[in-house]
């Protein structure tokens, strides 16, 4: 009896084995699938973020935030805010927005053109148009959908899409989970960081972002960080936390500083800059060493 129930569980083993093996080699198989795999390989051996070195001679001067909205080459969006369930967003908040008139949405100001950059590419590059289905939504909005959708809609306040900074994406025939099975989406998965977006929602990512896998959702966090993150295998959670406040990084030409509100310090010299809130506290400023 004894030899019989373990003949029976080792047949059981082998078919479960053989059916899991099966289905791997099937996903294996599958175009999205294999260029996941390829654009991971190809991101880990690049791991841009060990390419950012801490900057300790440099001559700063300190500024208050009046001081710095006076220089004419600094520029303020609110390009490196962090929106999750952590780092929420009130309902009053409101970014500055404009509408894209070419797909007659609303999004963050600072999206438009680099948006519209992207556009021209892809359909220079495939023929095909790149689709908004989702851009700019207010606090009351993901209220609704969140009692619509339930679980698997983001709590008010937690979706970047109150920011306008985060837009879905697709193209004829293709959106969603399907996106990357096409020559399209995966044009825009492994170069929208050339644009200033990441891929938010790696499927990597999970664990810290909480959210699956979303090759549409593109999100603007300009440069270099959208090359930095998108080229590491890290969430933009990840970034975030890699920069020690108060401290000066060098990465390609661009100095990066994450810093409090109080307590701001400049190069003495700097071509341009970028300064953005991040919701954690913070304010990050990059500058651009030369033009």
């Amino acid at each position: 009896m004894k030899k019989r129930k373990k003949k029976v569980l080792r047949f059981i083993a082998f078919f479960t084995v053989l059916a899991f093996s099966i289905c791997s080699f099937i996903i294996f198989l599958r175009d999205d699938m294999q260029f996941v795999i390829r654009d991971t390989v190809a991101r880990f051996q690049n791991n841009e973020i060990n390419n950012i070195t801490v900057k300790n001679d440099i001559a700063t001067e300190s500024v208050t935030i009046e001081e710095l909205k006076a220089y004419s080459n600094v520029t303020f969006n609110e390009s490196m805010l962090l929106v999750n369930e952590e780092y929420r967003l009130s309902e009053n908040y409101k970014p500055e927005s404009a509408e894209y008139e070419a797909r007659a949405v609303t999004v963050n100001t600072c999206i438009v053109q680099a948006f519209a950059k992207l556009s021209k590419t892809l359909l220079e590059e495939t023929g095909e148009t790149l689709y908004i289905s989702s851009a700019l939504r207010s606090f009351e909005r993901q209220k609704e959908i969140k009692q619509e959708k339930g679980d698997i809609a983001q709590n008010p306040g937690a979706s970047e899409h109150q920011t306008g900074l985060a837009v879905d994406v697709y193209v004829q025939y293709f959106a969603g989970e399907s996106f990357t099975k096409c020559e399209s989406g995966q044009f825009i998965n492994s170069n929208c960081d050339d644009y200033g977006f990441i891929i938010r929602y790696p499927f990597f990512g999970k664990l810290k972002t909480g959210i699956t896998y979303e090759p549409w959702h593109l999100r603007y966090v300009g440069f270099p960080h959208a090359k930095i993150i998108n080229n590491s295998l890290i969430t933009y959670e990840q970034y975030i936390e890699h920069f020690e406040p108060g401290v000066f990084y060098e990465y390609d030409g661009y100095i990066i500083s994450r810093q409090v509100e109080n307590n701001i310090k400049v190069p003495k010299k700097f071509a341009s800059a970028v300064v953005s809130e991040d919701n954690t506290g913070h304010i990050f400023l990059t500058f651009c060493v030369s033009e």
